[in-house]
């Protein structure tokens, strides 16, 4: 399959992309201390079907760290601007779910539905396990070094089923491995969404697809929840036996739900770009 990789320079930062495949476009966001890889288990299979693009964000992978305030939103759609895609299905996973809500908050036009998978809300009142979890990572990185923090990481409850299966687990080890730290180590100056996103998850207007793991952590699941509950016309799959990262631990169910849904879904026929800017 030939893939299309490169960088897109996007307000003084390069993004990293890939992209393949013909036809509807899927737009593939990872989560916190991942890259594109997380979609490994999906990417070729969708591109045989649809026009896949998948990124780091800011921050993350191959693209540039932050060094000046950003939106993750406006890099989304400028890279969308750039290979010329006029509206694209959004599958993000976790922090991923979060942001794919505020770009279609922000930019409807542009969006012609959701998959969230074991999304985040940002602004959501997380427990204070959750959020003293984080937190931990961040003072052993700037006590102990990165190194120390990404081991610390990999003991997270929202990687406790996918550790259970070492060859599962594996990329997601290199992942974190090779996250850089800049969260932990400095502030993020990315422009905050407002009015918040829990205050407007009822004006959702495309079509939304929740996937959630039957062993996820309480906060997900019940972010799972209030999703299907305030986005009135989402529906919900729950995969058992999972936890946070369902395309991986699931990886032929969560393929075949990511398809049967984007089937009654189609998009209008989006255009190449011959090259990469």
């Amino acid at each position: 399959m030939n893939v299309e990789k490169g960088f897109l320079r996007i307000n003084d930062a390069q993004i990293y992309y890939e992209q393949a495949g013909a036809g509807d476009c899927i737009i593939l966001i990872h989560g916190f201390a991942m890259d594109t890889r997380i979609w490994d288990r999906q990417f070729d299979l969708l591109a045989r079907h649809h026009r896949v693009v998948r990124y780091d964000l800011r921050g993350f992978g191959r693209s540039d760290l932050p060094e000046a305030p950003y939106s993750t939103l406006d890099d989304l759609r400028v890279m969308m601007d750039r290979l010329s895609i006029e509206k694209a299905t959004i599958v993000g996973i976790s922090l991923g779910g979060s942001l794919a809500v505020e770009f279609a908050l922000t930019y409807p036009e542009r969006i012609t539905s959701l998959v969230l998978a074991g999304s985040t809300l940002r602004g959501y009142p997380f427990s204070d396990d959750y959020i003293m979890e984080f937190l931990h990572y961040r003072k052993i990185a700037r006590r102990e070094g990165i190194a120390v923090a990404q081991s610390a990481m990999l003991g997270n409850p929202l990687l406790k089923c996918v550790a259970k299966n070492p060859a599962l687990f594996a990329p997601v080890e290199a992942m974190i491995r090779d996250y850089s730290g800049f969260h932990w180590l400095k502030h993020d100056p990315h422009k905050v969404f407002y009015p918040p996103v829990m205050e407007r998850l009822g004006e959702v207007a495309c079509p939304v697809q929740i996937v959630v793991g039957q062993r996820d952590i309480p906060d997900i699941r019940a972010i799972a929840e209030r999703l299907s509950r305030e986005i009135g016309h989402a529906r919900m799959v729950e995969i058992p036996n999972v936890g946070h990262m369902v395309n991986i631990e699931a990886t032929e169910q969560f393929n075949r739900i990511v398809l049967d849904f984007i089937s009654t879904h189609h998009a209008r026929p989006t255009t190449r770009s011959d090259s990469a800017a």
